[in-house]
C-alpha cells in the first residue's frame, strides 16, 4: 500500500512538473527582450521538465487517486514546486536555503523576502517572483485540475486538499468546472487591475503587471524595495486597496455577483469581514492620527487579506496599532479567498458556537443548534473548526518559542511566525516592512519555511503525512 501510494504520488507530481516547466517561458522571453542572462531560466526549465518526465514515466501506474492519496500528492507538490522554483535564485547568487525561502514565500503567496535591493534584480527575475505568487494564489493544483482531464474523479481529492477550508462550496457540481471558473474570475480581476494601474494610475506597464500578479493572490512582492509606497501614487494605492479587498473576499460571492445576485450582505462571513476591517481601520487611524488615514486603511486591508503590501513602516507605529495588525495576521481573509490565516468564516463560527454554549449553560436541556447563514451546522464541521483553531494556535506558539531560543525578541518571533503561517509577508520588530528576513539564522529560516508550507495547506494536509497510521491506511 505504501509503495503504491508513493508511486502514484510521484507519477502525478511528474505530470504537474512537466507542465510547470512552461511557466519559465515568460521570464525567459523577458530576459531575451531586455538583453539579460536568459540561461538562468533555460536551465531550470530543462531541469524541471526532465524531473517531471522522469517521475511521470518512471513511476507509471494505473492506480486511481483515493482520498488518502490526496494528502501526499498535494503536500509533495507544494514542496517540490518551490524546490524547483528556487533554481533561478541560485543562478542569481543566493545560497540554496535563501533561494528556497524566497521560492516558498512566492508560491505560498507569503511575500516574506530575503532579497535586499530588489531594483537591482533583472526584470526577468522580478517577473518570475510575481509569477510564482500568481500561480500559488489560486493554487497550482487547481490550475492542473482545470487543464488536465486525465485527473478525472481524483481531481476532487486534490482540490479538497489544496482548499481545505471549512464548509467547502462548489460553483459547479464538477471540480474541474469549478477550478476553471475560479481561474477565469481570478484572471479577469488580474487583467482589470493591470489595465487600471497602467491607463488610469499611470504606472509603468511592467510595474502594473508585476503588482497586479501579486495583488489577486494576496502575495505582496513588488518590483521595488519600498513596496507600493515607493510609487508615491495615491490613485494606484486606492486601486490596489480595492483589488486586495476583492481578493480577500470569498470567490463564491464574486461568482454570485457576476450572476446578478447582489444580496451579498446576507452572507454572515462577508458582513463580519467588512465589520472587522472597519473597526481595525478606525482603531489604527485613531492611534496614528487622521492625517495618516490612507496609510491606515491601506495597511489594514493589506494585512487582513494577507497581501503584505506596505505604504509605511507600520513596525514603528503606535503599540496599539501594531497589536491590531498582529491580530489581523491571525484572523486573515474570508474562506474561499486567496487570503490565508485562520479565516473569517472560522472566527464567525467560533463566535456563534461560544454564544450557543453560553445559552446552553443557562438551559442545559435546551436543544440549540449552531447556525451559519440561517442553516444548522453539522457537528463534524464544528469539530473541524475547533481542531483547526487549536492546532493553528499551538503551531504558532511552538514556532515562536523556537525562534525566541534562536535569539529573536518576542515581537519579532511572534509576528514572523504569525505572518508566515498566515502567508502574509512583513511582520513587526526586526522583520517589519523596512527590513527583510535575510539576517535570520538558518534554523529560523527553516522554521518559517515550514510555517509557510503548513499555512498554505491549512495544517491538516501536511500533518497527515507524518502520522504512521496514515501510511497503514
Amino acid at each position: 500500500m505504501v509503495r503504491q501510494r508513493i508511486r502514484l504520488t510521484f507519477h502525478i507530481l511528474g505530470s504537474f512538473l512537466k507542465y510547470l516547466a512552461l511557466v519559465y517561458i515568460p521570464p525567459l522571453v523577458t530576459a531575451l527582450h531586455y538583453g539579460e542572462n536568459w540561461v538562468i531560466f533555460l536551465y531550470p526549465l530543462l531541469i524541471t521538465l526532465a524531473i517531471g518526465l522522469f517521475f511521470e514515466f518512471g513511476f507509471k501506474t494505473t492506480r486511481v487517486i483515493e482520498r488518502a492519496d490526496g494528502f501526499t500528492i498535494v503536500s509533495f507538490t507544494w514542496l517540490f514546486v518551490p524546490l524547483l522554483g528556487a533554481i533561478p535564485y541560485v543562478f542569481l547568487g543566493c545560497n540554496f536555503l535563501d533561494a528556497f525561502f524566497e521560492a516558498m514565500s512566492g508560491f505560498t503567496t507569503t511575500g516574506a523576502t530575503v532579497l535586499g535591493n530588489v531594483e537591482e534584480l533583472p526584470k526577468s527575475a522580478l517577473l518570475w517572483r510575481s509569477l510564482t505568487q500568481w500561480l500559488g494564489g489560486m493554487g497550482v493544483i487547481a490550475l492542473f485540475i482545470a487543464i488536465l482531464p486525465r485527473l478525472g474523479v481524483g481531481g476532487s481529492q486534490l482540490f479538497e486538499r489544496e482548499f481545505p477550508g471549512p464548509m467547502p462550496e462548489r460553483l459547479r457540481p464538477r471540480f474541474r468546472t469549478t477550478a476553471r471558473l475560479l481561474w477565469t474570475i481570478y484572471t479577469g480581476f488580474t487583467a482589470a487591475e493591470i489595465a487600471l494601474l497602467y491607463f488610469w494610475a499611470k504606472l509603468r506597464l511592467f510595474d502594473s503587471i508585476c503588482v497586479s500578479l501579486c495583488t489577486l493572490p494576496t502575495g505582496g512582492f513588488t518590483p521595488t524595495t519600498g513596496s507600493v509606497g515607493a510609487y508615491a501614487n495615491p490613485l494606484a494605492e486606492y486601486i490596489i486597496m480595492a483589488f486586495m479587498f476583492l481578493a480577500g473576499t470569498n470567490f463564491l460571492i464574486h461568482y454570485q455577483v457576476l450572476k446578478g445576485n447582489l444580496k451579498i450582505f446576507k452572507d454572515e462571513e462577508f458582513r463580519l469581514y467588512v465589520t472587522l476591517m472597519v473597526i481595525a481601520s478606525a482603531s489604527v487611524i485613531f492611534s496614528q492620527g487622521i492625517g495618516l488615514y490612507r496609510d491606515g486603511f491601506f495597511q489594514v486591508i493589506s494585512i487582513m487579506t494577507c497581501t503584505g503590501f506596505s505604504t509605511a513602516d507600520f513596525a514603528s507605529w503606535h503599540f496599539g496599532a501594531r497589536m491590531v495588525l498582529l491580530a489581523l495576521m491571525f484572523i486573515g481573509g474570508c474562506g474561499g479567498s486567496t487570503g490565508g490565516a485562520i479565516k473569517v468564516v472560522r472566527i464567525a463560527t467560533l463566535l456563534k458556537y461560544t454564544k450557543v454554549m453560553m445559552r446552553r449553560a443557562l438551559s442545559p436541556k435546551a436543544v440549540i443548534p449552531v447556525k451559519y447563514n440561517q442553516k444548522p451546522l453539522a457537528e463534524d464541521v464544528m469539530r473541524d473548526v475547533i481542531s483547526f483553531f487549536f492546532l493553528y494556535i499551538l503551531v504558532a506558539i511552538v514556532a515562536s518559542i523556537i525562534l525566541s531560543f534562536l535569539g529573536l525578541d518576542l515581537e519579532t518571533s511572534l509576528s514572523s511566525v504569525a505572518t508566515c503561517l498566515a502567508n502574509c509577508g512583513p511582520g513587526l520588530g526586526a522583520v517589519g516592512p523596512a527590513s527583510n528576513y535575510a539576517w535570520l539564522p538558518a534554523a529560523g529560516k527553516v522554521i518559517l519555511i515550514v510555517c509557510m508550507w503548513l499555512g498554505r495547506l491549512e495544517l491538516f494536509t501536511v500533518f497527515m503525512i507524518f502520522f504512521p497510521r496514515f501510511w497503514k491506511s
